[in-house]
């Protein structure tokens, strides 16, 4: 009962804050009365007609163990008809508890109300604004670049899922896969290099190692491993309606470390656009096909008969409940590969992407190593443990 009290209070007081702010001033409403580090905080923002929009807005959040100011960053959804309306996204950075108040940081605005998503019921968290009708952007579309910035997130973080998992088939014994991926900011915002050209803030290096290992054989031997150290570029789209809201360019070595008959190398450039579709809840529907080329095959020169030119990954649910994942390959030559992994946390998250997950994953199709790139395994389930997603 006394949840539901808070919540309406939240509600209204958020409805006379945005009532009552002077005409001068800078006008902000949420979404949602909650709010929680890692998600979406969803405002609309409005202008005084004697202002201009500045470059870049900070949303300061506030609760009674301290502040932080976030930069808001403008969506693609814009109220129509209304250039004093703009829609902006941010993500907190700390963590809240009980009521949090959101101002405008620099300028004279109303004062939003939140609560942490702690406080409040699962699924009970209500819309205080109406949404908005899409629209286009003003005629300027080209691509806008998104710099990293202080506190956004930390520069070692996940790239990939790395997870423990054990399963068996009826053509094998028991057997394990594991994995680490992680992604590294080489140039950070505030560093000389950020600060002397601000875009280098979006070069990243990665690697990702994957490993099958027979525990059921004799010795329990390592099956095979792929080491793919990276680097990518990625920026914002432009925000025109169905263009990919994030462009990802890079390179990418894969190899199983080993000579002779048993090496087994590729070199790769890939495009990997995205595109995010948020709902209400929480959730978030992402597309991001990979196109690939291939720069050197040697090793496996029809591999592209098997793997083809793209990887199809769909990913859907909340960073706080179960994820799903899927990727789908189509070889020139008609042969197909599958894997669906499922996850949910177990504790609580350490940064986005980053705690303890129950992982399950299911695999069918060609080449779950590098080695065995052209064989075809039966459907395989895992389960297990990962620490990313």
């Amino acid at each position: 009962m006394m949840i539901q009290i808070l919540r309406m209070a939240v509600a209204l007081a958020a409805i006379v804050f945005w009532t009552n702010a002077h005409a001068t001033d800078w006008l902000i409403a949420g979404r949602s009365t909650a709010i929680e580090p890692g998600q979406p905080l969803i405002l609309e923002v409005v202008r005084p007609e004697s202002s201009d929009w500045p470059e870049s807005l900070h949303l300061r959040l506030q609760d009674a163990a301290g502040s932080e100011s976030v930069e808001l960053q403008q969506t693609a959804l814009l109220t129509h008809g209304n250039p004093h309306r703009r829609i902006y996204h941010a993500h907190a950075i700390r963590h809240y508890s009980g009521v949090v108040t959101a101002s405008l940081d620099g300028l004279p605005s109303n004062r939003f109300l939140l609560m942490a998503a702690g406080e409040l019921d699962a699924g009970q968290q209500e819309e205080t604004v109406v949404y908005c009708e899409p629209c286009p952007l003003p005629e300027n579309n080209a691509p806008t670049i998104v710099l990293a910035q202080p506190g956004d997130q930390p520069a070692l973080a996940a790239h990939e899922a790395s997870y423990f998992l054990v399963g068996n088939t009826s053509d094998r014994d028991t057997d394990a896969r594991f994995q680490i991926s992680f992604k590294y900011r080489l140039f950070d915002p505030e560093g000389i290099f950020g600060r002397y050209s601000p875009l280098l803030s979006n070069l990243y290096f990665t690697y990702t190692q994957t490993s099958l290992w027979d525990l059921g054989e004799d010795s329990s031997p390592f099956r095979d491993t792929s080491y793919r150290p990276g680097l990518f570029y990625e920026w914002a789209g432009s925000g025109k309606p169905l263009m990919p809201d994030e462009w990802r360019i890079g390179l990418e070595h894969e190899s199983n470390g080993r000579s002779e008959e048993d090496s087994r190398s590729i070199d790769i450039a890939y495009l990997k656009p995205s595109w995010h579709l948020d709902f209400a809840d929480g959730k978030r529907l992402s597309l991001m096909p990979k196109i690939v080329h291939y720069l050197d095959k040697s090793d496996n020169p029809d591999i592209q008969r098997y793997r083809g030119y793209v990887d199809w990954i769909a990913r859907y649910g909340r960073e706080d409940g179960l994820v799903v994942e899927g990727l789908y390959r189509q070889g020139t030559a008609g042969y197909a590969t599958g894997q669906i992994d499922l996850s949910y946390p177990i504790s609580e998250k350490i940064f986005a992407r980053t705690g303890s997950f129950v992982h399950l994953q299911l695999f069918s199709g060609y080449g779950e190593t590098l080695l065995e790139y052209d064989r075809k395994r039966e459907s395989q389930i895992r389960l297990g443990i990962s620490i990313s997603r």
